[in-house]
This record gives C-alpha cells, sequence and structure tokens, in this order.
C-alpha cells in the first residue's frame, strides 16, 4: 500500500506550488483556487504516506547501509508531512500564498523528490521490501484480503506503534539523515593511515649474564 499511497504528495505537492507560483504572478483566482485545494490533499496524502511507511518499515529486513537509508527517507519524509500540514493549514486561511510559504513549499518538493529517490534505491538496488530479495522480514504477514481484514488491521496497528517507538528512539541517538551524514564524511573527512607498526627484531637481543 505504501508505494501507492506515496504518489499522492509526490504528484499534488509540486502541483499544488507551482499552481500557486503562476496563480500569484498572473494573479490567476482559479490557479489559486486550484492550489489551496490541492495542498490539503496532498498534506492528507503525505499523512497516509508516513503511517503507511512506518507500517512497511517494521515488515522489512534492512541492515547496514540500507537500514541507514531506510532511516533517512523516512525521517525527511516526516519534516516533509509536517510541512505539508503546516502549509495545508495556513493556507486554508489565506487565499494568496506569501513568499515564505511558497520557498517552504519549493524546499518541501526538493525534500520529496529526494526521499523518493532514495525509496526506489531502497527497493530496486537492495531488495528491501522485496520476498524474492529476502527482503520481507515475516513473509506470513496478514494482507488486506477477505478473511485476514481483522489480522491486518491489528498487526498495521502494531507495526505503526513499533515505528514511531523506533523513530523517536533513533532520533533520539542523533540518526536523523545517516545517508546524508555518511556521504558528507565520505567525502569531506580524511581518511587516517594506520601508522606502519614498528618492525620485530630478526634475532633475539642478547643477553649479558653475571661473570
Amino acid at each position: 500500500m505504501h508505494p501507492a499511497i506515496v504518489h499522492l504528495p509526490i504528484a499534488l505537492l509540486p502541483l499544488a506550488v507551482g499552481a500557486d507560483v503562476l496563480g500569484r504572478a498572473a494573479g490567476n483566482r482559479g490557479l489559486l483556487s486550484f492550489g489551496q485545494k490541492a495542498i490539503c490533499v496532498a498534506a492528507v496524502g503525505a499523512l497516509g504516506a508516513l503511517a503507511s511507511g512506518l507500517i512497511a518499515g517494521e515488515e522489512v529486513n534492512v541492515e547496514g547501509e540500507s537500514r541507514e537509508m531506510l532511516m533517512t527517507h523516512r525521517n525527511l519524509n516526516l519534516a516533509a508531512t509536517l510541512a505539508a500540514t503546516g502549509m495545508a493549514i495556513w493556507r486554508a486561511m489565506n487565499r494568496r500564498p506569501s513568499a515564505v510559504y511558497l520557498g517552504v513549499g519549493v524546499a518541501g518538493i526538493g525534500i520529496v523528490a529526494y526521499t523518493a529517490y532514495l525509496g526506489g534505491k531502497l527497493v530496486y538496488d537492495t531488495g528491501v521490501g522485496v520476498e524474492p530479495a529476502h527482503g520481507v522480514y515475516r513473509a506470513d504477514a496478514p494482507a488486506l484480503r477477505a478473511g485476514q481484514a481483522r489480522a491486518f488491521v491489528k498487526t498495521a496497528a502494531t507495526d505503526l506503534v513499533h515505528g514511531v517507538q523506533h523513530m523517536a528512539q533513533e532520533v533520539g541517538k542523533g540518526q536523523i539523515v545517516p545517508t546524508l551524514v555518511a556521504a558528507y564524511r565520505k567525502r569531506h573527512v580524511p581518511v587516517q593511515l594506520a601508522e606502519p607498526a614498528t618492525p620485530e627484531p630478526s634475532h633475539s637481543p642478547s643477553t649479558t649474564y653475571p661473570s
């Protein structure tokens, strides 16, 4: 469900901001009205994407680099969701977008674009969530189908609670954007070369005995 739901904020956030930019520049009320409505739908979609992502994150196998990528993807999407929600609330009370509003929107588009890239990389590069690639934590997880609906909702609710708890724990440890931190260190932090070991003597040192 998560890959399907994410298309709402991915598509509607740029549309909402773009309509507002053009509507403000041209004084077009139709575009401004569209932007006002589109950002609300984008925010609702972002909340759904965040919730389904937290659930999905508890059902996949991740370790090492892929785990860092998943944390970065999740935490940046939380930031984008909060931004979109704040934008929707502000925009519902204002007919015209401000420059700050548009600036936040452009930044949000950048974040969403990067997190979407990370999401695709997780699946297509590392096989996260792909059963044949052993990227699924539990192959017998209940699916949203007849006869399993109650178990599906119960499991999803449990995963959502655990997902929020894990996110809070990792953010509390400073693991906010580990993928970006690792990339920065790789480019800017010089590699510390190990000092050469002191060579061992080729023979035992002589010993002086008392005469």
